[in-house]
C-alpha cells in the first residue's frame, strides 16, 4: 500500500485534476476522503484504526494506491479528534508522497468559491442548490481565507522541511501529463496511456462579470471589514468584569 497527500485548498482545480489521476486506475481515489459526507467515516464514532482503515479503503484503487486531497482545516479536525497530525500517520504507516496545488490567479479562484458557497455546486457534475448573488465582502472573505491557507501550507511544509512536488493550476490546464506520469513514479505504477478528466473546469460569463465588478468596488471599498478572525472570548472572572463594565473587546487579528 502506497499513495499521496494533495495539499490544496477549495476551488484549486482539485477536482478536475483528482478526476484525471482517477480514471488512469491505478493512482489511488483521489477526493476529500477525511470529509465525513465524503466517506461516510465519522471520527467521532470510529477509533484512530478502524477511520484510517476507512478513509484509505474508500482513497484506494484495487492495486493498494490511494490518494486523497487535503485542505488544512481536515489536519485540525483530525488532530483535535485523535491528537494526531494525519500526515505524519499516514507516512508511519505507508509510503506517502505529498503533492502541492495552488492558483496563481488568487482572486479568481476567491469568486469561484464564494459562488460556491453560496450554491453548494462543488463540482461541475453537481447540481446547484441555489443561486448565487454577487457579494463583496463575501469575495474578499473568500480571498482571504485562501491565502492563510496557502501560508499554512508553506510554514507547515517549511518546518518540517518535507519533500513536495509543487504544481499551479494554470500550468496544468493545457497539459497535465506530467502530473500524471509523476504520480505514477512516485506510486511506483507503470505509466498510465489513457487518462482524461471526468469533471469540466468550472468557468463561465458569471465568474468574469463578478471578477470586473470586485475590482471595480475596491477602488472605493476596503476588503479590511470583511475581514473577521476574532477568537471567542474566554470565560474567566477579568472578562465577566470587563463585560459587566462595558469593556469586553474581542481578540482582534494578529494581535499577540
Amino acid at each position: 500500500m502506497r499513495g499521496y497527500l494533495l495539499l490544496t485548498e477549495a476551488r484549486s482545480g482539485s477536482n478536475w485534476l483528482g478526476s484525471m489521476a482517477i480514471s488512469a486506475g491505478t493512482l489511488g481515489r483521489q477526493s476529500e476522503w477525511l470529509d465525513k459526507l465524503n466517506s461516510g467515516a465519522d471520527m467521532r464514532t470510529m477509533d484512530l484504526d478502524e477511520f484510517m482503515a476507512a478513509v484509505v479503503t474508500k482513497a484506494s484503487t484495487p492495486n493498494n494506491r490511494f490518494a486523497f486531497s487535503i485542505f488544512p482545516r481536515y489536519l485540525f479536525e483530525f488532530r483535535e479528534t485523535y491528537g494526531k497530525d494525519f500526515i505524519d500517520e499516514c507516512r508511519a504507516r505507508y509510503p506517502t508522497a505529498l503533492v502541492s496545488l495552488r492558483r496563481r490567479d488568487v482572486l479568481r479562484q476567491a469568486v469561484s468559491f464564494a459562488r460556491a458557497r453560496q450554491t453548494k455546486q462543488y463540482a461541475a457534475t453537481l447540481p446547484a442548490r441555489r443561486d448565487a448573488r454577487y457579494d463583496f465582502d463575501l469575495i474578499a472573505q473568500c480571498y482571504f481565507y485562501i491565502c492563510e491557507s496557502n501560508a499554512f501550507w508553506d510554514s507547515y511544509l517549511g518546518l518540517r522541511e518535507l519533500e513536495v512536488d509543487r504544481y499551479l493550476y494554470e500550468d496544468l490546464l493545457d497539459d497535465a501529463s506530467g502530473f500524471i506520469l509523476n504520480l505514477a513514479t512516485r506510486l511506483d505504477v507503470d505509466r498510465p496511456t489513457n487518462f482524461g478528466a471526468r469533471t469540466s473546469v468550472q468557468r463561465d460569463a458569471l465568474t468574469e462579470e463578478w471578477l470586473e465588478r470586485f475590482q471595480q468596488d475596491l477602488k472605493a471599498r476596503s476588503p479590511l471589514f470583511a475581514y473577521d478572525r476574532r477568537l471567542p472570548i474566554k470565560r474567566s472572572g477579568r472578562n465577566l468584569i470587563n463585560l459587566a463594565r462595558r469593556r469586553l473587546v474581542g481578540h482582534h487579528p494578529f494581535k499577540y
